[in-house]
């Protein structure tokens, strides 16, 4: 790619303001005379367009903000500067809108390839620019800040070329990550098949629910203003790294300092966590096992199970019913998604004899030493779509 003149986003694309409305205007089903919206929890790389939609009325939404295909949607205000800044593209017209806390990025016709543009708003380059977002608590970014941002933009042809590379990447990527779904579905499976649902508890297991037998940790963060507290080795997880079942590192990590000085504490390896605050659980609850001891921050829970259950068959007993506590999320005041603590204890824990439960954890350790190929072979086509992604937009690919 040869070096270019960066060009302000505006030269190339619109950027379209969400739609504005109430919370009385706002309906949860479809309804005749309304159309869906999509929120920043539907923006996940591709947008979720068939869950967790609200209603309003048609009245509502201008034509321009009516989605079209090859159109970005960009969240661009929440409390969480991981959320402000994710994409997700339109691949098809669809018959809907997007909420305030979004924007549509709308490449100009023959000014731009869609795709180009979109794996760039997806790039390292772009994600540090958005981390640097305004707004203290709430973080924003303004239209204005969008229209300025400078991109480098090559000629039609290498950008096409750069969007055929990164879609080819992107899609080996995304297959290895289905691999590893359809893995814990396995799992999943034989869980069920040996001791049943155990929200129904149909075999008659003896439960208990989880806030009797158990004890959760909370986490914390560390000053920032204290940069002695982030120069360790020591892994901090945050829901950012609960993209993955078993814990080994962490974006971020702390010294021993921060645990002398702060309130911080170590979770011991082969503890269950799970993520108790932010977008994310509109869709999600994630849960991991952590393989080495670490810390958490404040928007996880480590759970910590009485003796007579074996924490990774405590940790499958809570995925399997993922979606039973997706259903406990509400919604904070200030609008973050949050799944309160007591809510949380009232899910049942089933609990065989330990024969049993080592039944099933010996399965669970065979197929994870599969896993772990699977897992490996993910890990490495994210690497290469990341380092594609970096190249391209450094002029080196």
């Amino acid at each position: 790619m040869i070096a270019t003149v960066p060009s302000p986003l505006a030269d190339k694309a619109d950027v379209i303001r969400g739609v504005t409305f109430s919370k009385g205007d706002a309906v949860a089903e479809p309804r005749d005379g309304y159309t869906p919206v999509l929120r920043a929890g539907n923006i996940q790389g591709h947008l979720i367009l068939d869950d967790d939609l609200v209603y309003v009325p048609e009245r509502k939404v201008s034509e321009k903000q009516r989605l079209r295909r090859g159109d970005i949607v960009m969240c661009t205000s929440s409390g969480s500067a991981e959320i402000v800044g994710k994409t997700g593209f339109t691949d098809r017209d669809w018959n809907g809108s997007f909420g305030a806390f979004c924007a549509v990025v709308r490449p100009k016709a023959g000014k731009c390839h869609p795709r180009y543009l979109f794996h760039y708003l997806q790039s390292p380059r772009f994600r540090d620019w958005t981390r640097n977002s305004s707004g203290v608590g709430i973080k924003n970014i303004r239209k204005s800040e969008l229209d300025a941002v400078e991109i480098p933009f090559p000629s039609p042809d290498e950008q096409r070329r750069i969007a055929m590379i990164l879609d080819k990447a992107d899609a080996i990527r995304r297959k290895r990550e289905q691999a590893l779904t359809l893995a814990d579905d396995f799992l999943r499976s034989v869980f069920l098949e040996m001791f049943g649902d155990p929200v129904t508890n149909p075999l008659g297991f003896s439960q208990r629910s989880l806030g009797s037998c158990s004890r959760f940790t909370s986490g914390a963060t560390p000053s920032k203003t204290n940069p002695a507290f982030w120069v360790g080795e020591f892994p901090w997880v945050s829901p950012k790294d609960m993209k993955v079942d078993t814990i080994s590192d962490a974006e971020d990590h702390v010294s021993d300092l921060a645990f002398e000085q702060t309130n911080l504490k170590k979770i011991d390896a082969g503890t269950p966590l799970i993520v108790v605050r932010g977008m994310i659980l509109v869709h999600t609850v994630p849960m991991a096992m952590t393989a080495r001891d670490v810390a958490i921050n404040q928007d996880m829970k480590a759970i910590l199970f009485d003796k007579d259950i074996h924490p990774l068959f405590g940790f499958w007993c809570l995925k399997v019913q993922h979606e039973h506590i997706l259903g406990k999320v509400d919604t904070a005041a200030h609008g973050t998604k949050r799944l309160d603590t007591d809510r949380l204890g009232e899910v049942m824990i089933t609990v065989p004899d330990d024969d049993e439960q080592q039944r099933f954890l010996t399965i669970v350790r065979k197929f994870n030493n599969s896993r772990d190929v699977m897992t490996m072979a993910a890990a490495k086509s994210s690497n290469l779509f990341a380092s594609l992604s970096q190249r391209a937009f450094s002029g080196d690919l």
